[in-house]
């Protein structure tokens, strides 16, 4: 594993660790099990107790691309993660050495309405 990947995985830890509110922002949680990545689209639920959402997937394999898109309306029906996050949308899949992931999230509730997103290099 280089140092960037390092540094990014590190960085995604004190994410989900992180205990301080995200205000208007949503956040992307990522886990690793040897080469599948499971990924998490969540919210905290005080700022945002209802609204739709879309998780968009960009991953480049090889000489493959798949587009998938997970979206739909969210309230207090959804799942709360450890972190007392409300989890939006959620994907496993695997990444081959190499493959490349550009994750977004855009989040609406009211007249308000942000995103966040990363990208993601296996090697």
């Amino acid at each position: 594993m280089n140092m960037s990947l390092t540094l990014f995985l590190l960085a995604m830890v004190a994410t989900q660790t992180d205990s301080a509110p995200l205000g208007e922002n949503c956040a992307l949680h990522m886990s690793e099990n040897g080469n599948v990545v499971t990924l998490q689209g969540v919210v905290d639920p005080q700022d945002w107790p209802q609204g739709s959402y879309k998780m968009q997937i960009d991953a480049r394999q090889g000489g493959s691309r798949s587009l998938s898109q997970q979206a739909g309306q969210f309230g207090g029906e959804h799942t709360q993660s450890a972190g007392g996050f409300l989890v939006l949308a959620s994907t496993t899949m695997y990444i081959a050495n190499g493959g490349r992931l550009t994750v977004t999230l855009h989040v609406k509730g009211g007249d308000r309405s942000t995103s966040c997103s990363f990208d993601y290099e296996w090697k």
